[in-house]
């Protein structure tokens, strides 16, 4: 019988990309089908993608449902890692005490909520966006414009299609993997971070699949992976929580 349990997130920025990145990792360690419910929506636990998609915010109930061999250990080990705080214990506890803190300043004034497109206004001559890593830069402003990628549309057959596929997702690991010793060897954890959670995507079951049924339907290897990237991170943009919808930016960037 499948085993599920209920259980709050209480990340103070819900299932973004570091802690799913934990969630999926974990759910990695079991042989058992694992599938995150999160009100009408459902997600691969073992797909980073899939679970970004769910637009988990904090204080909100997820069901987690198993079913398999390891069961009983899988549910148990997942329960833990998100009482734990996955891999943020120390910033749910900050939260928490902040909230304390405050809660005797609470007023009944309304403010005005943020755009659901991951920007604010701007103010003045000050600009405000989400930070990737904490920091302070100082230095002149240029605007970045993505350039058009000319896609290989010829179709060259489906074994062919597939070896390309593999070895580009080769050399985009060995990029990543490169960039992100790059950050550890000057201590730069959280931009090491970054790149952890890119090399997950790269790798995500759930992106491969359908990067793999679009070549079986005569798509060339770089129409497909743009086609399902593009796809993916329009479900991850269209998130009403602004900072989870900010994490489409990681899909194009592997992309």
């Amino acid at each position: 019988r499948m085993k599920q349990l209920d259980i709050t997130i209480q990340n103070p920025t819900g299932l973004h990309a570091r802690p799913a990145k934990i969630f999926v990792n974990t759910a990695k360690q079991f042989k058992s089908d694992i599938r995150v419910q999160h009100g009408e929506k459902k997600a691969n636990a073992k797909s980073l993608i899939s679970m970004l998609t769910l637009g988990v915010e904090t204080g909100s109930e997820i069901r987690i449902l198993v079913d398999g061999v390891d069961e009983d250990e899988a549910i148990g080990v997942l329960e833990t890692a998100v009482l734990s705080g996955l891999g943020e214990s120390e910033h749910i506890a900050a939260n928490k005490k902040q909230e304390t803190d405050n809660g005797h300043k609470q007023t009944n004034k309304q403010t005005s909520q943020p755009p659901t497109n991951g920007q604010q206004p701007a103010v003045g001559n000050q600009i405000k966006g989400i930070a990737a890593a904490p920091g302070i830069a100082i230095g002149p402003v240029y605007q970045f414009k993505q350039s058009e990628l000319e896609i290989e549309e010829t179709f060259a057959g489906s074994s062919e299609e597939q070896t390309r596929l593999q070895e580009a997702i080769e050399r985009a690991r060995g990029q990543l993997a490169a960039l992100r010793k790059q950050m550890l060897t000057r201590s730069a954890d959280a931009e090491a971070d970054i790149f952890d959670v890119h090399l997950e995507i790269l790798d995500d079951p759930d992106l491969l699949d359908g990067v793999l049924t679009k070549i079986n339907s005569r798509q060339s290897a770089a129409q497909a992976w743009q086609s399902t990237i593009d796809a993916r991170a329009k479900l991850v943009a269209g998130l009403d929580d602004p900072l989870l919808a900010a994490r489409s930016a990681d899909l194009h960037d592997v992309g």
